[in-house]
């Protein structure tokens, strides 16, 4: 059941339903759609925006007094969860089914060669001249911008990288293509590194344990 059924209100949930398959929507839009009085649409509209499941902008017509335009914010958004992962799992599968694991594996690759390419392309040296804490400064921002949720920890015998969030959670019980191209990637960050959490396992987290910073 998808979150936004949990929500009490009746009329709440087909005003966000009918957000989600419009993108925006006025009060008249609201009322020819839900058989309630405008007041009543209009304070679930607002209950909403209080709960910032929702935002508003007013819309000119004409000379005549602006619309209000209601639709959804990102919260409210994440009512809607959406089935990617499980889409994309299948295709995998399919995949597999066709004997096209080559393609899986160099989607990943490419994947991941992306994701280097964007680590060496911010360094303020090369990669090779580059210091073990410039490396991780600026993996921890690419990993943050691809959703994976990283936090790093630094001390006196090494350096923990974890990946808190895997936007890969629904495709590795299809192939485990996805994180051995990870581990790939690691590894040509770093000369010494070693994986000692791993979410398919049942951790956490995935965590990389990176050699002592170079003096």
């Amino acid at each position: 059941m998808p979150p936004v059924d949990l929500i009490p209100s009746e009329t709440k949930r087909r005003l966000l339903k009918l957000m989600k398959r419009r993108g925006e929507i006025t009060l008249d839009d609201a009322m020819e759609e839900i058989d309630r009085a405008r007041p009543t649409l209009r304070d679930h509209l607002d209950q909403m925006g209080r709960d910032e499941l929702v935002v508003r902008r007013s819309q000119k017509q004409g000379r005549g007094r602006p619309s209000m335009c209601y639709r959804l914010t990102p919260q409210g958004e994440r009512l809607f969860p959406k089935r990617e992962g499980t889409v994309f799992a299948d295709f995998l599968t399919y995949l597999e089914e066709q004997g096209q694991e080559q393609l899986i594996e160099d989607f990943f690759d490419a994947f991941w060669d992306a994701r280097l390419e964007e680590v060496e392309r911010r360094l303020p040296s090369s990669l090779d001249t580059a210091d073990v804490q410039q490396v991780v400064d600026v993996l921890e921002e690419v990993l943050r911008e691809k959703g994976f949720m990283p936090e790093v920890q630094v001390d006196d015998e090494q350096i923990t990288v974890e990946a808190c969030n895997c936007p890969f959670a629904a495709i590795v019980n299809a192939t485990e293509v996805p994180c051995s191209s990870e581990a790939c990637f690691y590894e040509r960050l770093f000369e010494r590194v070693e994986r000692t959490r791993h979410m398919p396992d049942g951790d956490t987290a995935c965590t990389y344990e990176l050699p002592v910073l170079q003096q």
